[in-house]
């Protein structure tokens, strides 16, 4: 028999050791997420998770993280649980136990003031999971992808490798690898990178450490619409870029002050994930595209993804003409790229927060970056 408890601080280590079965093979690695993740989350004081235990072993994890979100005008700030980290220890999966968790998850005690979760990088199964316990989906994020010819090239190769006997275990290490590359994901992107543009005020270049002060800034600078998004203050954006499982560039326009930037992601631990574009800003249309074009010639990325639903519609003709195209989620991707909405209590089944109807996409202005996909 499974029985369903809150989270105690004792079973961290338990928890690091079931996720090898998501997060990464590395307990160490898991631990040093889960306490980012949870114990150093800006928004929330205390761990919110629901596990399952078999003889007092967990075997399944329902994570609930704390975000801060902005809607209306003037912005009206509204903190919301986000739903993630749903695993169930292989052995224990068909049990009817994903249906418990999911259940207990949103009717914890300590969400009981909110009106609204979100999951924002629900898996495949998390989401059949998630839409049968009444979550409702928004809309799908419309990920775009640019393979090179090269990474095009091989993953044709691991694909016939994977259908060929004893030749198919080396199809998921020859991905991982042309992914990786020399010096990993990065490297060639920190060798070339140097600036570009007409003027040396508009310069174009790469950091390895977020200005989360002048990004915050920019973000500011630039106003909001209405749309619900998550905040971008420095609090936020510091704890957001020490994510231990992942590492990230920035691609930067301006000086001080800056004109825009561009946030290029990779996994530490998969590589074959691809860089992932999780935030981009600029002041204007042709300071957003020098930022992608720079980190696309200096980077020479295998594959490189981005969500489009919610960019600014210029971007639909420069992203085509540079390569990018609609692409499933697919494995690679870790999730489905579609955003749900759980009411919480007596919420309204079909909520309406400052005038926005939150199940319409065009009332989000949605970033990789939020979710725990970026």
């Amino acid at each position: 028999m499974h029985e369903l408890v809150r989270y105690h601080p004792d079973r961290k280590e338990q928890i690091a050791q079931l996720q090898r079965h998501l997060w990464s093979a590395d307990v160490a690695l898991n631990a040093a997420y889960f306490a980012w993740k949870y114990e150093d989350n800006p928004f929330f004081k205390a761990p919110v998770l629901q596990l399952a235990l078999r003889a007092g072993r967990v075997v399944g994890m329902r994570g609930m993280f704390g975000s801060c979100w902005e809607v209306g005008s003037p912005a009206r700030r509204v903190l919301v649980p986000c739903a993630d980290d749903f695993v169930i220890e292989p052995a224990e999966r068909n049990h009817g136990i994903g249906g418990a968790i999911m259940r207990a998850a949103v009717e914890d005690g300590a969400l009981s003031d909110f009106g609204y979760a979100f999951s924002l990088s629900a898996g495949p199964v998390t989401m059949a999971a998630s839409l049968v316990a009444g979550w409702r989906a928004v809309g799908s994020m419309r990920p775009a992808r640019r393979t090179s010819a090269s990474a095009a090239f091989i993953d044709r190769m691991a694909a016939r490798l994977g259908t060929t006997p004893v030749l198919w275990r080396y199809a998921g290490p020859l991905v991982r690898v042309h992914h990786r590359g020399v010096g990993g994901p990065f490297h060639a992107l920190d060798r070339r990178a140097r600036p570009v543009g007409r003027l040396s005020s508009a310069a174009v270049r790469m950091e390895a450490t977020p200005r989360v002060a002048a990004m915050a800034e920019l973000v500011a600078r630039l106003g909001h619409d209405g749309r619900l998004r998550h905040v971008r203050d420095e609090t936020y954006l510091r704890w957001r870029y020490r994510d231990p499982l992942h590492e990230y560039r920035f691609v930067v326009r301006g000086a001080d002050r800056l004109d825009g930037f561009l946030v290029l992601q990779a996994h530490r631990t998969e590589p074959e994930r691809g860089i992932r574009i999780v935030d981009w800003e600029a002041t204007t249309p042709e300071a957003r595209l020098d930022l992608l074009r720079a980190a696309l010639e200096w980077g020479r990325f295998p594959a490189v993804i981005v969500w489009t639903a919610t960019l600014p519609s210029e971007t639909e003709g420069p992203l085509a003409a540079l390569g990018f195209v609609p692409t499933s989620s697919g494995s690679r991707l870790r999730g489905v790229a579609t955003t749900l909405i759980r009411p919480l209590g007596r919420a309204a089944v079909d909520p309406i927060v400052e005038g926005r109807r939150l199940l319409d996409l065009a009332s989000w202005d949605m970033r990789m970056v939020y979710s725990m996909a970026g």
